[in-house]
């Protein structure tokens, strides 16, 4: 059985739904033309959908609502609705058989509905394409426009669009005779609706598979398809194409030498084929009835199925089945030894064949003059777009060269400018660094200075004011002792005694102050321990923490932090009401902490300009100099910490 049989058997089934579905669709139509009348508003919509529903039973009546449809979406660009009036245009003259005007509407849609992304609607519209080229007889378009339609179905998981294709990719490689593809695009297709579970379509593609099986020579394929197809038709109660399936088994059994089962199948597709009214059907299954009764040689009943057969066949215009027919008698008039009649159907059969041979011959010549212009057309545009191409590459080129020139130059006059600002730069630095430079030799010599005017003031009032008042208070102890003086005059004597010693002390403790022999001696955690050590502790106790200071510090270094924590407490007692004071002095890796902290009576940061007065001018100038720095963090009633970094002699 040829594979197009199935779809003369979709066609005789939807026949037959048709009268059933008659009315409903015919209710549907009035619903929409009262729509129409009373609903302007949806004008547009309603003239796409009559015309659908017009588009096989009255296709002018269809064209006439598609074409206002096209008309009112152009006018107001509704693109969408401009793609769905093209698309049922296409099908009411697919409907007539004019492939041309169909393919020229869908072409149309196709372009519109890749502007607007839909890509399923996209892939619908490619495959009607791919059907009016397979009517045109152009089978590399047709197959172009099916492949196309396959990816984007397949791109999206629509797998009932993708079955949809194969059926069709199956009818194209058919008529190509590539039965190889028919059987894989067959069997995709019966897998998909295997899964969706239609069995209907199952049925329909089990029957072509074992069609195709059969010119394949696989004669087990054939049979075990047509009955798997022949169980499912009667469980779905479709009998009208059942003999199908019985003509396609026999004719494997045939094939396969049972001839007792090939005789039971076939003179059971010719019983079902009168019962249905399958003419065309019918005249196949005789036909190959009388091949079988030819072969186990029963030759009246041949010579009678292959009369039937010729009969059918020349009453419908079935030119194949009327050639076959009239060779298969032949050869049984031959058997008989009626030779002159058997001769005269040889010659009939040979003229059918010569005019079928003809109308291929044509159709191959139209198909290969359709190839021949579509590929010179194709040949032009691609011509066309090389020229085009080979244009824009030398105004690219041109740009290009113009561009690398302009960049070129830009980038030389960014280098030149580079250059010069880096060496306007590095002077820049250089300068800066000297200056810095200059300014803390300036501050080291300042400092240094005024340490050494410190020693020396130091030194003076101790050997020099000092060894005065020690010689003067000696004297006068040694004065005073040896002479007996009045009362009152004893008393002033001993209150000039107690005078020149206070400025005897205060000379030693101004002298210490300034240049404090353990600072000298010991090192800085001596010297701040002796310095507290010398506080009333009843007004202020103090604690001292140090830690890593194991090994005297850099003499600059010692110095700084001893005047820092100096005047810290000197302020602390002068100004902060304090009862304690906490000071840690901690050496690691990252350099020297020293934090100071009072619970007095705190300061507003905000209110208090910190680089002047209160003393902390001295703090934050000696810091910087040694490029340390100082954080306060204080508020009224919360006390006041002062946290000093100063880092590493390697850092400085």
């Amino acid at each position: 059985m040829p594979l197009s049989r199935l779809y003369s058997i979709v066609a005789l089934y939807v026949l037959t739904l048709f009268f059933s579905l008659a009315a409903n669709a015919q209710s549907r139509i009035d619903s929409l033309q009262h729509a129409l009348k009373t609903k302007p508003n949806q004008k547009l919509v309603l003239l796409i959908e009559l015309c659908w529903e017009y588009r096989y039973h009255h296709p002018d009546s269809a064209r006439l609502y598609g074409y206002q449809a096209l008309k009112i979406a152009k006018q107001q660009n509704k693109k969408l609705y401009e793609a769905e009036a093209l698309h049922n245009l296409a099908v009411t003259y697919e409907a007539q058989g004019d492939y041309r005007k169909s393919l020229n509407f869908n072409l149309e849609a196709l372009k519109i509905r890749k502007q607007l992304h839909d890509d399923l609607k996209t892939a619908n519209t490619l495959n009607n394409i791919g059907i009016a080229y397979d009517e045109l007889g152009n089978f590399s378009l047709s197959l172009k426009y099916y492949r196309e339609a396959y990816n984007t179905y397949k791109k999206k998981k629509h797998i009932e669009g993708i079955a949809l294709v194969s059926v069709n990719l199956g009818i194209l490689f058919k008529a190509q005779q590539d039965y190889k593809n028919v059987i894989k695009y067959y069997r995709e297709a019966n897998a998909i609706y295997t899964q969706l579970n239609k069995p209907r379509e199952i049925a329909f593609t089990e029957t072509n598979l074992g069609s195709v099986y059969f010119y394949t020579k696989q004669y087990d394929s054939c049979i075990y398809y047509s009955l798997k197809a022949q169980q499912k038709l009667k469980e779905l109660n479709i009998l009208q194409f059942l003999p199908t399936t019985y003509t396609n088994a026999g004719i494997g059994y045939a094939a396969l030498g049972q001839n007792s089962k090939a005789l039971q199948f076939l003179e059971t597709a010719v019983a079902l084929n009168k019962k249905y009214n399958n003419r065309k059907e019918l005249a196949f299954s005789n036909i190959h009835l009388a091949k079988l009764m030819l072969k186990i040689n029963k030759l009246n009943e041949a010579q009678k199925a292959a009369n039937e057969a010729l009969s059918i066949a020349e009453s419908i215009g079935a030119s194949k089945e009327v050639m076959d027919g009239k060779q298969v008698l032949a050869e049984i008039l031959s058997r008989k030894g009626e030779f002159k009649s058997a001769y005269q159907l040889n010659l009939s059969a040979n003229k059918i064949k010569d005019s079928l041979f003809q109308s291929d011959k044509t159709k191959l010549i139209t198909d290969y003059q359709v190839r021949y212009q579509t590929e010179k057309k194709e040949e032009q545009i691609k011509l066309l777009h090389q020229r085009n191409t080979i244009q824009q590459l030398k105004l690219k080129q041109r740009n290009l060269l113009l561009g690398g020139l302009v960049a070129l130059l830009v980038g030389l006059a960014i280098v030149a400018y580079l250059i010069v600002n880096r060496r306007r730069l590095k002077a820049k630095a250089e300068l800066q660094t000297e200056i810095i430079k200059q300014q803390d030799l300036a501050s080291k010599a300042v400092l240094d200075a005024e340490e050494r005017e410190r020693r020396r003031i130091a030194s003076d009032l101790h050997d020099g004011v000092g060894q005065m008042l020690s010689a003067a208070l000696m004297n006068l102890n040694g004065l005073f002792s040896g002479l007996k003086l009045p009362n009152d005059t004893e008393l002033k004597a001993q209150q000039v005694l107690a005078l020149v010693n206070e400025s005897y002390d205060e000379m030693r403790s101004i002298s210490h102050q300034m240049m404090p022999n353990a600072l000298i001696k010991s090192g800085l955690a001596s010297a701040v321990k002796e310095f507290i050590g010398k506080l009333d502790k009843e007004q202020l106790q103090v604690t001292l923490s140090t830690v890593g200071l194991n090994e005297r510090l850099d003499e600059q270094t010692e110095t700084v932090i001893y005047r820092v924590i100096q005047e810290t407490v000197n302020n602390v007692i002068k100004h902060a009401e304090a009862n304690k004071l906490d000071i840690q002095i901690i050496k690691d890796e990252e350099g020297i902490a020293v934090t100071i902290e009072d619970d007095g009576k705190g300061f507003e940061k905000d209110k208090v300009y910190l680089k002047s007065g209160l003393g902390l001018s001295n703090i934050y100038s000696r810091v910087g100099f040694l490029k340390g720095t100082v954080d306060i963090d204080s508020s009224e009633g919360n006390g006041t910490l002062i946290a000093i970094h100063l880092p590493t002699i390697n850092e400085l």
